[in-house]
């Protein structure tokens, strides 16, 4: 190996130390920048193979980014491996600690472990051939650190190209290498995640106007319909008949209605978001909780047909029973909404492998293939038609997953949906 001196000015490193550190803030992508870090090292000290284990949190969980130099089947089988510092801890031992940050574990110290990737040409387990001879056995490791000192990850090297063991000067140079290029590379994580945060930001207040812009939507119909319906009746309240009293009072109580689950909806998306939401889990019969959803579609639409079916006996189920019974009123109105005056809607309740499955089923034009990933997100619904707010599918998953539950929906367009949920049994609780 070439004798770098004792100065990395003089050595030629810090040329090539300034172009890797200018990659790296540069770079968009942080791997590429940490490829670049492993070849850059590997041609300037003159190693055959550099593999960069890191991670993103001072730390934190540790994976092997970068291999390279190594044979293709030994990149095949390690390279993306979670290796945890507990597993490297044997090495970075103030013992094997030549200079900060920087160990080196001879073959007479070393101790066999999963993460040692072997792939010599001389016995690992013969003699030392001199004292200056690289073993393979022999380690090296440099520890990857921000600027605070917390560990990022490290980078090890292995078949020096003369087979020699650096020296002390040399490892001084590759040292302070692996230190700058750290630094560059904390520096453009800092970076990145403030280019993330930016737009993590921009989309929440995206998202946020959307809000606003499907509120006013939704809210300006019934209180359209609240105005005209009272300025008749305060206008012309002695000119009208019985029959249009009626109608406009319909008219009222409806679009009250409608304002009112409008703003539950809300409400309670409000109160998820803020991990406020009480449940009331107790146990319940799961037959009592169709019944009542099913009465409540009913009296709301009395001209259409509900068909229960269930194999009994059925186990009780702990949850929430208003949550369960809103959820199956909101699967049922969907189920009338997308589907012919004339056919039935079915609901079917039956239990297996510890869970109590609901499912509400009709015939219609179903869900598009475009549509099937919104289904449950907010504001995301079965359809933007008037009088929809997107939410009441992904406040159903989020109460169902509360409960501790399963959800999800079968659809063949233009001939049956299905939309089902699962809860645990009491038993299997």
């Amino acid at each position: 190996m070439p004798a770098y001196g004792s100065s990395i000015q003089q050595s030629g490193v810090l040329p090539r130390i300034l172009a890797v550190t200018h990659d790296i803030l540069q770079a968009r992508d942080l791997q590429p920048a940490v490829e670049s870090i492993a070849r850059a090292f590997g041609e300037v000290f003159h190693w055959r193979c550099v593999s960069i284990v890191a991670t993103d949190e001072p730390e934190g969980e540790l994976q092997r980014l970068v291999m390279w130099g190594f044979p293709d089947d030994i990149v095949r089988d390690h390279l993306g491996e979670i290796i945890h510092f507990q597993d490297v801890a044997e090495f970075l031992q103030p013992d094997y600690e030549v200079f900060p940050n920087c160990y080196y574990i001879a073959a007479e110290h070393a101790k066999d472990t999963d993460r040692r990737i072997y792939i010599g040409d001389l016995p690992r387990d013969g003699p030392r051939t001199d004292k200056t001879s690289w073993h393979e056995r022999d380690a090296l490791a440099l520890v990857l650190a921000d600027g605070d000192g917390r560990r990022l990850g490290y980078l090890s090297a292995d078949h020096p190209a003369d087979g020699k063991i650096p020296t002390r000067d040399i490892l001084r140079d590759m040292q302070i290498f692996v230190n700058l290029v750290g630094l560059a590379l904390t520096n453009a994580r800092a970076h990145h995640v403030a280019i993330e945060r930016r737009r993590m930001v921009e989309e929440n207040a995206r998202l946020q106007s959307d809000f606003f812009t499907i509120v006013a939507h939704e809210v300006r119909s019934p209180l359209a319909a609240i105005r005209g319906a009272a300025s008749l009746i305060s206008a012309h309240l002695e000119e009208l008949s019985a029959e249009r009293r009626t109608d406009l009072l319909g008219v009222l109580s409806s679009s009250t209605m409608r304002l009112s689950s409008i703003f539950e909806d809300f409400l309670l998306l409000s109160r998820m978001d803020a991990g406020q939401l009480t449940l009331r889990m107790q146990s319940a019969d799961p037959m009592t909780l169709v019944e009542e959803s099913v009465s409540r579609a009913r009296s709301a639409h009395d001209d259409r047909e509900f068909c229960i079916t269930a194999n009994k006996p059925l186990p009780s189920i702990v949850a929430d029973e208003g949550r369960v019974v809103q959820i199956l009123t909101n699967f049922l109105s969907n189920a009338v909404k997308y589907s012919p005056a004339t056919s039935p809607v079915g609901i079917e309740i039956a239990s297996n492998d510890g869970e109590v499955f609901f499912r509400v089923t009709n015939t219609g034009p179903g869900i598009r293939s475009k549509d099937r990933n919104k289904v449950f997100t907010r504001f995301g619904g079965v359809s933007q038609d008037e009088g929809a707010t997107g939410l009441g599918l992904y406040i159903s998953k989020q109460l169902v997953t509360l409960m501790g539950g399963r959800i999800g929906f079968d659809s063949v367009p233009m001939r049956r949906t299905s939309f089902w949920f699962a809860l645990p049994s009491e038993d299997a609780q």
